[in-house]
């Protein structure tokens, strides 16, 4: 009897407790916030990474390009005049921190011109960045040596926001400050440093650039 009277009764489906709701509750709440925390880290440290490379990779090309030119210095000869730290080129509205002669010149088969062309470098006031920091680093190509009417250089722009650049030449014995275009021989190294302006509020500064680059063709005084 006692068992028939048991199974007539309703049987209670089992239920979570107000503590256990309670406990998943906050439970999910940590992992939610955990997962808040690693993404928004990630985040930040995406666009700080993308902040650096937007500063460093022109930083590299520039380096890369100056490099390439001076380790081409060709003495003078035939389609070479002289390097110095004394000239303007035609078209400039700044004079030339160095003009020189170099071999970083690419051979096309739709160009008549050599792999010797002439390179200069000068800090000009930006056009169409209207109170910016600093100045622009142009580097000047001119590939036609042998026109009778020489044409303004074609100007590439290689840094923005520059204070100072300045080269410095080593005549195997001194460094110098300055290179003329008189002297009939070309320095064992040059030095290059470039300092950056102020940046803008809430920018990042950049760091100085500073490197050697030893020349290694030189003409011989002897006569």
């Amino acid at each position: 009897m006692n068992l028939k009277r048991n199974q007539l009764q309703p049987s209670h489906p089992a239920a979570f407790t107000l503590l256990e709701v309670l406990l998943a509750v906050m439970i999910s709440a940590v992992v939610l916030a955990a997962a808040n925390a690693v993404f928004f880290g990630a985040l930040h440290m995406r666009l700080h990474m993308a902040e650096v490379t937007s500063q460093t990779l022109p930083t590299d090309l520039a380096v890369a390009t100056i490099k390439r030119d001076l380790l081409g210095i060709v003495p003078p000869g035939d389609l070479a005049g002289p390097m110095g730290s004394d000239t303007s080129a035609a078209g400039m509205t700044q004079p030339a921190a160095l003009e020189i002669f170099t071999t970083s010149g690419a051979i096309r088969s739709d160009e008549s011109w050599g792999e010797v062309q002439r390179i200069d470098y000068s800090l000009q006031d930006p056009t169409n960045r209207t109170g910016s920091p600093g100045r622009d680093l142009i580097r000047g190509v001119t590939r036609n040596l042998l026109a009778s009417n020489p044409d303004a250089p074609d100007q590439q722009l290689l840094l923005s926001g520059v204070d100072t650049l300045q080269f410095s030449y080593y005549d195997g014995t001194n460094w110098n400050d300055s290179w003329s275009q008189s002297l009939s021989n070309i320095p064992t190294a040059i030095k290059v440093s470039i300092e950056f302006a102020a940046p803008a509020p809430g920018k990042s500064a950049n760091v100085p650039i500073e490197f050697l680059v030893p020349v290694v063709s030189q003409t011989n005084n002897a006569n």
